[in-house]
């Protein structure tokens, strides 16, 4: 693909050595007896009109493979001395490839919830939750004795080592049914590159042992039905019992095993006998469990529930204390919905091409080899709908046999089409081919684990929180941030003095009851900090001052602010002093949030609520991003100082550039509306500084992907919709910049000829990226583009096919009327909520909701769903972790799309026209993500969003 400003005879030239070269190497390779076919996949690129790295990379990724392939395995035959030792050679380069890659994405340290309490308890050798993993605790224990990083990262690297083991394993099997090393390749890489999957080989989990038992599980039992070797027989029964004593739940799994093994060797019914050593090796294998009883009769460093006795023993190895979760959803009137998140959780981990290749996979098990069906099959039916019956937020985890059937599964499915070609280089494209699925799926989900591999969140939190705890204080704690402090104070022996308390649901009981009577229960006693705040916290006797990401339980006023931060002396209407502020940087992207404290106190006794804002604006005055929070002023007392934390993110489509941070004080009047309050000379916010506004270093995200250069030196790279507003059209451009221009460019919107819409797109440096945003009405249709000189006027030409001029004006995709592209946070977006305009004769409202990630996410948000009546006569809502439960926001990466189902009920009194919301919140800090839309915010949308109207008949 020529420069456009090549020459003719430069490009003469270029063409002229590419040729010499491409018949050299042809030339070459012909003379070592290379199969040089799969090189015509190349022309796919040649001929392609448009540059794409991604298509370069796909078919050169293509040819390569099966050029490797094809000469590395010659013409030797199944199961000669050559061939096994490219098996050998393969299996190492997998081991070696996959480690390199978890290696390289691993979590650095601390990790929050479960993986952090497995990172402490391996050190010390405690006792983990039930069912307690004495195997995966004594295993990990090995790897804490690594010169590497930090204990949290050896741990970590036991899942990477785990991992990297169970691609392998699973390869094995696979080539083992199949013959095809390709084949083995195909199903490891899928499975390997999966989001949850990749997850979990780099952060301590129990998951990944989980994977790697059914592995071995598959394979030795394919090898049994193969040889009938008794030997197999009892290696299959020693890791069948290891993975029991890792996880009860892998004992369902004995339901598929034992019916492949009835059906590959129906003898076994009649050698009893034969049996009796199987047995004894796996009672053996539960020895491992005496681990726990063991360790904690001697004392274990960590063992909040100590077992001395054998009902103890029992209740902890089998988890009992969650039996009442296992297959909750059962019932016929939910299971449907049930089906949907397995579906979305498919989608989410695989997407549709590997999909409807397992599909394949799967009919031609049933058709040709029945068993592998209802071994592999099996696996995955009941390990999935076990997971998906189970009432519990972590789904996407649960499922990890039914991924590694799955994977099994697509693979024989690759293999199942190139073996019915006669051609050998066919054959080997065609499993090439299957092979860039998954390397399409590394491309996407490589950039997240990168940023992920880099995220020390949860130490800097911990520790943050333990160092600035005051002496003797004791801090309630979710078990998300519990476990990082247990760490801390176990492996590094922070803070001793400071006690970490669970707070654990007690039943039936509010969690918001739960709390308030810890906290009344410590802070009699000492100096207390939470992680988790309610607003049922607010008319409590305590106030809640915002303590290095948690809050510090507050009984009597404080009357000093903290030495160090940036003095302010603005006082607003006489009542309400600013006494400084602390901005944590000042330079951000529109990926990026603001993060401030700000210091105020009463000047006079306050006798109403008042609201605090914080803006980052323009020079008109626009925000371009805000935070506002709401006091009931009456409480505080004259002179004390009350701490405000705002996180600010910016609007996305804010331009490179300087801005101005503002903050001021407003009341809500009566008669509807807002006044601000103003200083002595007359302004109504005070400066806090300037932030710089940097542009973007990677593409935001979009539903429609496009390429279309323009010969100024931009190129559009995706646009999206909104349709919030009924009688607006909102249009958001995704641009980079290639090559700077020399003057600016405005954007011209026109719809069936006419314009629209015209603004100047954003001067940006090479290759970084913007987004600009247009406000059309709502009819406008056959919408076109164009790019002018700001100087001239004059159009920028459209290039087109190999970059030739093909006019100035381009056709916009056409939006489908429901399109949404609503910013929440910064964090994720809504692009589509379906609902009925009515109800029908049901007792449930059902609502969809279409979210996608524009970042990998660390934080647990909760979806709430309102149906609220006029004038709020009546109102009902459900509150819930996305995808009923199944893939938490903690599990989401750049670009991965959830569906989130909702069914409100309908109560007898809710009749006449309702009003639908949708809010996403911080489940621990209730607070809620912004409504990154200006046009939303000004007409009270900034945290909740009017979905629409529905009539309840």
């Amino acid at each position: 693909m020529f420069p456009r400003f090549a020459s003719a005879p430069a490009a003469l030239l270029i063409t002229a050595v590419s040729i010499l070269i491409g018949l050299s190497l042809a030339a070459i390779g012909r003379w070592c007896g290379m199969d040089l076919f799969p090189l015509l996949a190349l022309y796919i690129y040649v001929f392609w009109p448009w540059i794409s790295s991604v298509l370069a990379l796909s078919v050169a990724f293509v040819a390569g493979i099966a050029i490797v392939h094809n000469s590395c395995m010659g013409d030797y035959g199944k199961g000669s001395r050559q061939d096994r030792s490219y098996d050998v050679f393969g299996d190492a380069l997998l081991f070696m490839a996959s480690l390199t890659l978890y290696v390289h994405t691993l979590a650095p340290t601390i990790l929050p919830a479960d993986s952090g309490e497995f990172q402490f308890v391996a050190y010390v050798l405690g006792i983990a939750h039930p069912p307690g993993y004495p195997l995966y605790t004594m295993l990990a224990k090995l790897f804490t004795y690594l010169p590497l990083g930090d204990i949290a990262y050896r741990v970590n690297l036991f899942s990477a080592v785990a991992s990297a083991l169970t691609l392998i394993v699973l390869s094995r099997a696979v080539r083992q049914v199949t013959g095809s090393g390709l084949a083995g390749w195909i199903a490891a890489a899928g499975l390997g590159v999966a989001p949850t999957f990749w997850a979990q080989s780099t952060t301590a989990n129990i998951r990944s042992i989980t994977a790697l038992f059914t592995a071995l599980q598959l394979s030795i039992l394919l090898a049994y039905a193969q040889s009938k070797n008794h030997n197999y027989l009892l290696a299959f029964v020693l890791a069948f019992g290891l993975g029991i004593t890792h996880h009860s739940s892998m004992v369902l799994l004995a339901l598929p095993y034992m019916a492949f093994l009835l059906a590959s060797d129906p003898a076994l019914l009649h050698k009893p006998a034969a049996l009796l050593k199987p047995l004894l090796v796996f009672l053996l294998s539960l020895l491992v469990l005496l681990y726990l009883p063991l360790r904690s009769a001697i004392g274990a460093p960590f063992d909040p529930q100590p077992i001395r006795s054998w009902s103890g023993f029992l209740e902890h190895v089998l988890a009992l204390g969650f039996h009442g979760d296992m297959f909750y959803f059962v019932q016929p009137m939910v299971l449907p919905s049930r089906l949907r998140v397995l579906l979305n959780i498919l989608a989410f981990e695989f997407g549709p091409a590997w999909l409807l290749l397992s599909a394949w996979g799967a009919v031609n098990m049933l058709a040709r080899r029945s068993r592998l069906l209802l071994l592999c099959g099996g696996v995955f039916v009941v390990n999935a709908l076990t997971a998906i019956t189970y009432r519990a937020p972590q789904t996407v985890e649960y499922m990890m046999p039914a991924y590694v059937a799955l994977a099994f599964i697509c693979a024989y499915g690759a293999w199942s089409v190139s073996d019915r070609l006669r051609s050998r280089s066919l054959s080997t494209l065609v499993l090439a081919a299957a092979l860039l699925v998954p390397g399409l799926m590394l491309r996407r989900n490589y950039p997240s684990f990168v940023q992920l591999s880099k995220d020390r969140s949860a130490r800097q939190y911990a520790e943050d929180v333990l160092q600035q705890a005051p002496q003797g204080a004791r801090i309630l704690s979710n078990w998300h941030y519990a476990t990082p402090f247990w760490y801390l104070q176990y492996v590094e022996k922070m803070r001793p003095d400071v006690e970490v308390v669970y707070v654990y649901p007690e039943g039936a009981t509010p969690m918001t009851q739960v709390w308030l009577r810890r906290i009344a229960e410590s802070s009699a006693q000492h100096p207390t900090i939470v992680t988790n705040y309610y607003p049922e916290f607010a008319v409590a006797p305590y106030s809640f001052q915002p303590f290095a990401g948690a809050f510090l339980v507050q009984t009597g006023p404080v009357y000093q602010a903290p030495e160090g931060i940036a003095r302010l002396d603005a006082l607003f209407d006489n009542r309400i002093r600013f006494v400084g502020y602390e901005l944590e940087r000042q330079n951000v992207s529109p990926a990026d949030s603001l993060t401030l404290h700000l210091y105020w106190q009463p000047a006079v006794k306050l006798e109403r609520d008042y609201s605090f804002f914080v803006h980052l604006v323009d020079e008109t005055g626009a925000p371009l991003g805000q935070g506002d929070t709401t006091h009931q002023a009456a409480r505080y007392q004259v002179g004390q100082v009350i701490l405000d934390e705002y996180r600010i993110p910016l609007l996305p489509t804010v331009k490179p550039g300087r801005y101005r941070l503002i903050a001021g004080v407003y009341i809500t009047l009566a008669e509807g509306g807002w006044r601000r309050l103003t200083t002595g000379d007359g302004r109504d916010a005070v400066m806090l500084g300037e932030v710089e506004v940097q542009p973007l270093d990677v593409a935001p995200v979009t539903r429609h992907e496009l390429y279309r250069p323009f010969a100024c030196g931009y190129t559009l790279v995706g646009i999206d919709y909104d349709h919030s507003l009924p009688d607006q059209r909102r249009v958001y451009l995704h641009w980079r910049c290639e090559n700077p221009p020399a003057v600016g460019q405005n954007i011209v919107l026109l719809s069936k000829g006419v314009a629209l819409a015209v603004s100047q797109l954003p001067l940006a440096q090479a290759r970084k990226y913007c987004t600009t945003v247009h406000d059309l009405p709502a009819g406008a249709a056959d919408l076109t583009l164009e790019l002018h000189s700001v100087a001239d006027e004059m159009p920028s030409a459209l290039l087109g096919p190999w970059k030739l001029p093909v006019g100035h004006r381009l056709r916009l995709p056409t939006p489908s009327i429901d399109e949404r592209y609503i910013c929440l946070g910064g964090e994720m977006l809504l692009t589509r909520a379906e609902y009925p305009t009515s109800s029908a004769d049901s007792q449930f409202l059902h609502t969809k909701m279409t979210f996608v990630a524009m970042k990998p996410i660390a934080h647990d948000y909760t979806v709430s769903v309102s149906l609220v009546g006029e004038g709020g006569q009546w109102q009902t809502q459900h509150d819930g972790t996305p995808a009923l439960g199944g893939i938490p926001t903690l599990k989401w990466i750049r670009s991965a799309t959830v569906w989130d189902e909702h069914d409100l009920l309908l109560l007898p009194e809710a009749a006449g026209r309702g009003v639908l919301r949708l809010t996403v919140y911080d489940a621990f800090t209730i607070r809620s993500l912004p409504v990154l839309d200006e046009r939303l915010a000004r007409i009270g949308q900034g945290t909740q969003i009017s979905l629409g109207s529905i009539e309840v008949r």
